[in-house]
């Protein structure tokens, strides 16, 4: 009868554990399409604010009253960054896979937490430049 009842209590404990392991990963997840989904919105500011630096930068680059080489070289710069920013989400897009439900819980995790760093760095490298960038224009 002992040992049923330690079997029984194993059980429990091994389904308890695991069940928070899956909530874990549930949550893991929506963290990392939150920081996804945070950005998404903002791609078309992204583009609008690279393009109308570059503008401001190749019109600035014509005039020859002043040398504006510096601020040009500022505008460029700024309007790069943001498109390494753009290109490090989509970067990021193109590797990110949605863990297969059949994976181990603990290797599932190990990736979103590496997921997570990964999508967070390329969030705050887009709102960087993008803030960086608009104050500018």
């Amino acid at each position: 009868m002992k040992k049923i009842t330690i079997l029984l209590f194993i059980l429990v404990l091994v389904a308890a554990c695991s069940d928070e392991q899956q909530k874990h990963k549930n949550e893991l997840m929506k963290q990392v399409m939150a920081a996804h989904d945070e950005v998404m919105p903002k791609m078309g500011d992204l583009r609008k604010t690279a393009k109308a630096l570059q503008a401001r930068a190749d019109s600035l680059s014509t005039l020859t009253d002043q040398d504006y080489t510096p601020r040009v070289a500022e505008l460029r710069q700024a309007a790069q960054k943001i498109e390494q920013a753009n290109e490090g989400m989509m970067g990021w897009m193109r590797q990110f896979e949605v863990p297969d439900n059949e994976a181990p819980v603990a290797e599932v995790i190990t990736y979103l937490k590496d997921q997570k760093a990964k999508v967070n760095k390329v969030r705050d490298e887009m709102l960087r430049s993008l803030e960086e960038g608009q104050a500018l224009e």
